[in-house]
């Protein structure tokens, strides 16, 4: 198949779906191809296959246009293989077609509306942004210099040419503000202040948000009332993202350190299945604060590592013949956390992550909310 064959077929499928139903957009991804922005050598399929479109063109092009994301820009100078596929972090890759058809169309998008794209990446968001709204209707900004320039090239082949800056998205960008629109691929873990300042009336923000980028939900996030700064809004169905860099120095890596354990635990009931649960895992990561989550690989099996932001308190869970051990360590007791959490969860009826939502108070306080703004609640934490 051609690549515009191909690009048809997978439009079709996503119209057909349910998932694309504005015509204003659907005549967008048609006229915008994506093959255009991603790069021939160098990306990485979401399982991280290699791929080479002069080496292997057909690969190359069934990876393009399947409904996947792929991974176009990866932390460090090389990438590295490691025992049980785990790769080092993603900081860019091209959404998976029918996540940004979710996410345009979430964004409610109309003529005359101004937009700041927050993460340029690849430029095929920003390009159908542009083709949607107008060139001078759209904003993009990316802290990444050489994803910018490739972005830029790629969009002027298009004919397109938004306004694209080198900027740091946690910032927005001021200096074209207000926007009617936020959109971002990158996932926050608290929505920056800088975007809800920059924000009109009745705007919208419409970005993945996660606690846990295995966990993590797009959002859609609205003014509360005119003029003010508090906002609402719901989780709109599970989404992989990359996290918005945050200010401040990074955290130390989810990985074991092979500390000693203050407790250990056996246990013949599977721990790890509701850490890997979607909407579990979701539950747990707005619950229990500050902690995070690594797949690990050992002797026996398959386990896991979790710790807290700085790595003082940890655990380690792993089979232990036919039972599974968890041990344990540090100030707090995370795993005594999580069963507190998950016991809570199931006495509310194991909510889907649909039933939650964000509201951002008039003092900045950011809570996330089940069934109800005004109901129960669970606090909200630092970016880091």
């Amino acid at each position: 198949m051609t690549a515009r064959e191909r690009n048809s077929a997978l439009i079709e499928a996503i119209i057909a779906d349910g998932t694309l139903t504005d015509a204003a957009l659907v005549d967008a991804f048609r006229s915008v191809p994506r093959h255009l922005f991603i790069p021939e050598h160098g990306a990485l399929t979401s399982s991280g296959g290699a791929l080479n479109a002069a080496g292997n063109p057909d690969r190359w092009l069934a990876a393009v246009y399947a409904d996947d994301a792929i991974v176009t820009r990866i932390e460090g100078p090389e990438v590295t293989r490691r025992r049980g596929g785990d790769r080092d972090p993603a900081t860019s890759y091209s959404s998976a077609p029918t996540v940004l058809a979710r996410m345009l169309e979430l964004a409610r998008l109309a003529n005359g509306q101004r937009v700041l794209e927050v993460g340029t990446g690849t430029g095929w968001n920003t390009a159908l942004l542009a083709h949607r709204l107008g060139d001078g209707a759209v904003t993009s900004v990316e802290i990444d210099d050489r994803l910018l320039g490739a972005a830029r090239s790629a969009l002027h082949d298009t004919s397109l040419s938004p306004d694209t800056r080198l900027a740091d998205g946690y910032d927005g960008f001021a200096e074209a503000a207000p926007f009617d629109r936020i959109v971002s691929a990158c996932g926050v873990r608290r929505v920056p202040d800088a975007w809800l300042d920059q924000l009109t009336d009745d705007g919208l923000i419409v970005c993945p948000w996660g606690r846990l980028e295995s966990a993590g939900v797009l959002m859609r996030l609205e003014r509360t009332e005119a003029g003010g700064s508090g906002a609402v809004g719901r989780f709109h169905g599970g989404v992989g993202f990359v996290p918005l860099r945050t200010p401040g120095s990074a955290p130390p890596p989810v990985r074991d350190a092979g500390q000693q354990p203050d407790e250990y635990r056996l246990t013949q009931t599977d721990p790890v299945t509701p850490m890997l649960d979607f909407a579990s895992a979701f539950a747990l990561s707005v619950m229990v604060p500050d902690w995070r989550m690594r797949r690990r690989w050992i002797g026996t099996g398959s386990g896991m590592w979790l710790c807290d932001s700085r790595g003082d308190s940890w655990v380690r869970v792993y089979p232990y013949g036919t039972a599974w051990m968890i041990e344990q360590g540090g100030p707090r007791s995370i795993w005594d956390e999580v069963e507190e959490a998950l016991a809570a969860w199931s006495g509310l009826g194991e909510p889907d992550p649909d039933r939650f939502g964000l509201v951002v108070g008039s003092d900045g306080e950011q809570r996330v909310w089940l069934d109800d703004p005004e109901g129960r609640s669970w606090p909200v934490g630092s970016p880091g």
